[in-house]
Order: structure tokens, then C-alpha cells, then sequence
């Protein structure tokens, strides 16, 4: 019996450590679909040595890139219905569960970099949970992809007439597809996952992505045209599902908020400050780089905007572009 009793106090506590050990310890697995060498990589794994190194390695983050738990919609589905902790997924690929976000889908809302930055940090961002919430997510922060630019095979462009009738891919975002439309493109959909295939055979004749997917997924290589159109600010959530967040701490989830910030910055200094360098790099590899008027793009696209915003509703649209007008002075 003492001797019961003499392990039992040795025991018990070994025990208690342990259990709350286990207990305490949190792997979250976050998808994206972006190369190892894109920028959205490089600011995920930032992410997870973050947060593992300020919970001293209790919360750990484990990161599948490249597509490798599937494409955005399904990285979407499964974070809203708790398959999934996290994923870095588009604006258009959300707006499924929250129809307001079709407007940010729109084109030509901004500027430039700062001026897309300082309406995500001062409006986009709230907006975008308040829809979100009743789908088991929440959006942590916003990773910059890029401005869009479009990309051809032997069809220069200097202005929207240039792409009139040419068969392009265009991702099924409605503001994208949207915009092609109204310059008289014949868009197509095609999963990313063929489109270098597409390109290579003459499936499509074009297609429209940020310059560094352009360049981290070789599409260069089976386009010898790109043209600055900047038609599109593209920009991806980081999305936690909504009940993995809420079990978490306090102390936790000021701990990703903080830090899913400091990955989204990551991508802001890498792809704002690193296009100009990524076009030249293109251009080495061959590609003709084009400037075409904007105007000749902007005054096509009001039935793009007239879409957009039936789908959204037009009071979540006239509130996006009440937001973009208030942050373009400054």
C-alpha cells in the first residue's frame, strides 16, 4: 500500500503534464493553390514559423501548396465545412457563399497598389467577415496576388479592340468573365490546371493572370504577348473556419490575427515592390510587353458593372465604390 501509494504521487502528475500537453497542442493544416516559388508560399510558411515560435510550438501550422488538397473552390468548401483549418482562397471563389463579394469582382476599381491596400484595410475587410460569418469562416487577412494582366500568342494589344473575338481564358469570376465579355473576347473556362496544356495546344489563344503566376507557372512559355492591362486587382483571404478560430484562446487568436498580417504585408512588399522586376524578367524570356490605353477598356465596361452589380445587390455595390471613391484622393 505505501508503496501504491508512493507511485501514485510520483505518477499522477507525470500524468496531469502530459494530458495537458496533448490537450493544448494544435495543428492547423492550411491549402493554397499557389506555386512553392509564388509569393503566397513564401508568406504562408512566414506564417506558420510565426506562430509556431510565439506559442513556443503548441499551435503548428502545416502547409499543403500547389493545389495538392485541390483547386480554390473545393480549398473553399472544405474550410467552410470544418474539413479544412485554413486556405488562401479568392475574392470570386467566396462570393458563392456570400454574394456581396461578387462586387469586389469588378474591374478597374483601383488605381494602384495603395490605393487597393487602404480600402481592404479600411472597409473590405469587415465587410467581407460580416458575409462570411454565417458560413463558418472568417477572413484573418488579405494576401495581394497582383494586378491581372492578359497575356496572348502572336496578337499584339495596344487597346480592348485588339481582343475582340480572340478566345481567351478567363477563371469564373463573375466581374472577370464579366469584363471580357463587354470588349467582345470569346471567353472560355478552363480549370488553371489545364491551362498551360490549353495554351500549348491552341485551345484558348490567351489568358489573363498576375504577372508572377505568369512567370512561377512558365506560361510564358506558350505566350509571346503581354499586355498591362491591370483590369483586375486580384487579391486572396487568409480564411480560418470559423469554429477552429473560436475554440482557440485568446492569447492564440490575437496571435494569428498578428500574424496573418505580417504574412499579408509579406505579399505586399513582395508583389507591389517585385512587378517591375517580374516584367523585365518576362521580357527576357521573350515576351513583347504592350501598354494599352485604359480608356479603351473603361468605356466598355458598363455592362460588366450593370452585372456585377445584379448579382451582388446594389447597395453592397454602391458601398464598395463609395469606399474606393473616399480612399482615391489620398
Amino acid at each position: 500500500m505505501q508503496l501504491r501509494s508512493a507511485l501514485s504521487l510520483i505518477l499522477l502528475p507525470l500524468c496531469a503534464a502530459l494530458s495537458i500537453g496533448t490537450a493544448s497542442a494544435e495543428t492547423l493544416r492550411l491549402g493554397h493553390t499557389a506555386a512553392t516559388s509564388h509569393a503566397h508560399h513564401e508568406a504562408a510558411q512566414l506564417f506558420a514559423k510565426n506562430v509556431a515560435d510565439r506559442t513556443g510550438g503548441r499551435v503548428k501550422i502545416e502547409i499543403y501548396p500547389a493545389g495538392e488538397l485541390g483547386d480554390q473552390p473545393a480549398l473553399a468548401e472544405q474550410v467552410t465545412l470544418s474539413a479544412l483549418d485554413m486556405g488562401i482562397i479568392s475574392l470570386g471563389n467566396l462570393a458563392m457563399y456570400s454574394r456581396k463579394l461578387n462586387a469586389m469582382t469588378a474591374p478597374f476599381l483601383f488605381s494602384d497598389y495603395d490605393h487597393a491596400h487602404r480600402v481592404i484595410d479600411k472597409f473590405v475587410m469587415p465587410w467581407m467577415n460580416e458575409g462570411l460569418a454565417a458560413h463558418d469562416a472568417v477572413g484573418l487577412s488579405m494576401f495581394d496576388y497582383g494586378f491581372r494582366q492578359t497575356t496572348t500568342q502572336d496578337i499584339v494589344v495596344n487597346s480592348a479592340d485588339d481582343l475582340k473575338g480572340v478566345k481567351i481564358r478567363v477563371p469564373p469570376a463573375t466581374g472577370l468573365l464579366a469584363a471580357f465579355d463587354s470588349i467582345g473576347a470569346n471567353t472560355q473556362k478552363i480549370a488553371y490546371s489545364e491551362l498551360y496544356t490549353s495554351l500549348k495546344q491552341g485551345v484558348v489563344q490567351g489568358e489573363e493572370n498576375p504577372v508572377f503566376t505568369i512567370l512561377a507557372d512558365s506560361l510564358f512559355e506558350t505566350q509571346n504577348q503581354l499586355a498591362m492591362t491591370n483590369h483586375y486587382f486580384d487579391c486572396q483571404v487568409l480564411l480560418i473556419n470559423k469554429m477552429v478560430f473560436e475554440t482557440l484562446d485568446p492569447e492564440t487568436q490575437k496571435i494569428l490575427q498578428e500574424e496573418a498580417v505580417n504574412a499579408q504585408n509579406l505579399t505586399r512588399e513582395r508583389i507591389s515592390k517585385g512587378e517591375a522586376a517580374v516584367v523585365e524578367e518576362l521580357k527576357a524570356k521573350g515576351m513583347n510587353v504592350t501598354y494599352p490605353d485604359r480608356a479603351s477598356f473603361t468605356t466598355k465596361m458598363q455592362p460588366a458593372y450593370a452585372k456585377i452589380g445584379e448579382l451582388a445587390g446594389k447597395a453592397e455595390m454602391e458601398k464598395l465604390l463609395k469606399a474606393i471613391d473616399a480612399e482615391k484622393a489620398k
